[in-house]
């Protein structure tokens, strides 16, 4: 495209611009920026876009994808998770172990024209057939050797380690395989990614082996032995590992977020860290759809728009190390996403059967990687259709 000015935008989280200011944003042929405020109109660009006052945040990241299409039977194509809705950048969250990582670097990171990471799956084959069989189904899927050796190799992929913490899919294991996921991610100076569902193992049980800068997705589930909004105590011990480091993603997914209970922690002041989908086969037809919307849900239960975009542009860099992410300085790489917030009226599912009414929506307009400039927009057509089918 050559070089690009992003025109009439207003800043949201750009280091160095103040919120809510007029700003432009200058993209050099190199895809990195040249400036951002007020272009005088001396400098020329090859393509200029003018904003007309929609917002630009840094690139917004969905902590929590499978997009490892054709190698695991849930995963979607990198594309339905990524620019075209928003996203500047998707981690893919335990889809690959160890034994499989080689094609998910060669042929779903490598050929894609925004940045793909992945938190690896203790388990070597991944999530191959999940949820039909349990990629835990026996020790021997348990090798810390080569795991830690996979991470090793590919450490500007590799951000964290995953294993479902969760009944159906440890079985007799139990608490063993966390143990050895915390060991291993330990040993790698990674964060432990823990998806919670249905105990056993129990939530105490898995709280007490993480660590500040670890991740517990799903952290709004509604299911009975780990819901916050059931378990006084859960609640309590979550806050405070919170309030030290530990990172509560959302992962809304087809089964892991529960309106009550995201209402019940807001309301007490406990916000998420990250806002992240769980996007796969499952749920890209709803009851996820997309980024901007699962954002949206979250900002018609109490959020503000600023605390929103923060767990989508801000801190998901931080859980991945990314301290350049989203820079406006002069030779950062330019990652934006463009949006508006706009008014709508839609009653929106959650995974547990309820339904919320939605009146602002997070749209986004443009998504930015150096300089291809990505037109952009929630999966409205797909939620039309999968009305239809429903009949609702």
């Amino acid at each position: 495209m050559g070089t690009v000015l992003l025109r009439n935008g207003r800043a949201l989280h750009l280091s160095g611009v103040p919120a809510r200011e007029p700003a432009d944003v200058g993209i050099g042929a190199d895809g990195t920026v040249v400036f951002a405020g007020r272009w005088d109109g001396r400098a020329k660009f090859d393509t200029v876009i003018d904003l007309r006052g929609a917002w630009v945040s840094p690139a917004w990241i969905d902590l929590h994808v499978h997009c490892y299409y054709g190698a695991t039977w849930l995963s979607l194509r990198p594309e339905q998770v990524g620019p075209a809705t928003g996203v500047g950048l998707a981690v893919d969250c335990g889809s690959a172990g160890e034994a499989n990582f080689t094609g998910f670097r060669e042929y779903i990171a490598a050929p894609q024209p925004f940045p793909i990471l992945a938190f690896l799956n203790i388990s070597t084959i991944g999530l191959v057939a999940a949820d039909r069989v349990s990629e835990l189904l026996a020790p021997v899927v348990l090798d810390p050797q080569r795991t830690v050796a996979c991470v090793e190799r590919h450490p500007e992929l590799i951000r964290g380690i995953k294993i479902r913490a969760s009944g159906e899919v440890v079985g007799a294991l139990g608490m063993a395989p966390v143990r050895v996921a915390k060991a291993v991610a330990s040993s790698v100076q990674l964060p432990l990614v823990v998806h919670i569902a249905e105990a056993p193992p129990a939530l105490d049980e898995i709280l007490d082996v993480l660590e500040p800068g670890d991740v517990l997705t799903h952290c709004f589930t509604g299911r009975i032995t780990t819901s916050l909004a059931r378990h006084e105590r859960h609640f309590r011990r979550v806050a405070e590992f919170a309030a030290a480091g530990l990172v509560l993603d959302i992962g809304h997914g087809q089964g892991s977020f529960d309106y009550r209970v995201a209402r019940h922690a807001i309301d007490r002041g406990l916000l998420p860290t990250t806002i992240s989908t769980d996007l796969h086969i499952g749920c890209v037809w709803g009851p996820a759809w997309d980024l901007a919307t699962t954002m949206s849900k979250l900002m018609a239960l109490g959020m503000e728009v600023d605390d929103v975009v923060e767990r989508v542009a801000v801190n998901p860099a931080r859980v991945l190390r990314l301290p350049a992410w989203g820079a406006v300085m002069p030779g950062a790489p330019a990652r934006f996403t463009v949006f508006e917030v706009a008014d709508g009226e839609e009653n929106l599912p959650d995974a547990f059967g309820g339904t919320l009414a939605v009146g602002r929506f997070f749209e986004p307009r443009y998504t930015v990687v150096g300089t291809t400039v990505t037109p952009a927009r929630r999966n409205t057509e797909r939620r039309r259709a999968s009305a239809s089918i429903l009949g609702t």
